[in-house]
């Protein structure tokens, strides 16, 4: 699972989800999750790499 795949699924998730303590749960690892992601994209902007969502793919 790529990390792309980890938030959206999560968000998927908490999107469809009744019990208010488990909509929670996703919420809250869905929100560590996207917190992980925006640093890493922070450290490699700062160290002058191009962040990978933004590289070309072939």
């Amino acid at each position: 699972m790529t990390p792309n795949q980890s938030w959206r699924q999560l968000a998927e998730q908490a999107s469809t989800e009744t019990d208010s303590a488990r909509m929670l749960e996703i919420v809250t690892e869905l929100n560590r999750v996207l917190g992980e992601r925006e640093e890493t994209t922070r450290q490699q902007r700062h160290h002058g790499e191009q962040p990978k969502s933004y590289r070309a793919t072939a």
